[in-house]
């Protein structure tokens, strides 16, 4: 029998390390541009390889099918975009976000995939847009969760599906320990 998964809430802004909302964005679109082109090669190291395997088998068990109309946001260099793509049997069906060009940049999705800078508290998307609507591992870089989901009910249709990956509190010791030295 499955024990359900632990709910925890998020931690609150960190607002002691930056001046301004626009200097948190900037500081964080500089880590991730100046870490692009070597993201996916330390993601593949840090993972153990096995990235696509547990991506992939999260968008199927959150209610991706074929045919589906997706929105990744945080998409970086689109490691969860790439899996949403086999899955929907389209890239054209796929689109990711990310505030980061040098992500984008990056990217090795198929080019029918639409890719454009924006952020998840602003979609430049309309309403009732998407059946599915991805995040990998970016939640935590979200300046406002309340005004983000927002978005992401306003742009995925009536029964539109949400999948967020994210790193939660490892329940052993031995799993603290690896998630501590996996964040160093």
């Amino acid at each position: 029998m499955n024990k359900p998964t632990p709910v925890h809430a998020p931690h609150l802004p960190l607002t002691d390390y930056y001046q301004t909302e626009q200097d948190r964005q900037a500081y964080l679109r500089q880590i991730f541009d100046n870490t692009a082109a070597d993201y996916d090669r330390i993601e593949a190291m840090l993972a153990w390889g096995t990235g696509s395997r547990y991506r992939r088998q999260a968008l199927v068990h959150a209610g991706l099918k074929t045919g589906m109309k997706v929105l990744d946001v945080g998409v970086g260099t689109g490691l969860v975009a790439a899996q949403a793509c086999i899955l929907t049997g389209d890239p054209k069906l796929v689109t990711g976000v990310d505030p980061s060009a040098g992500m984008l940049a990056a990217s090795k999705l198929p080019a029918a995939v639409v890719l454009m800078e924006g952020r998840a508290e602003s979609l430049p998307f309309p309403d009732n847009h998407f059946d599915f609507l991805s995040m990998g591992y970016a939640l935590r870089h979200i300046s406002d969760l309340g005004v983000a989901f927002a978005e992401f009910e306003r742009v995925l249709k009536p029964g539109g599906r949400l999948c967020i990956l994210e790193i939660t509190q490892a329940q052993s010791r031995f799993g603290r320990w690896l998630l501590k030295s996996y964040m160093r």
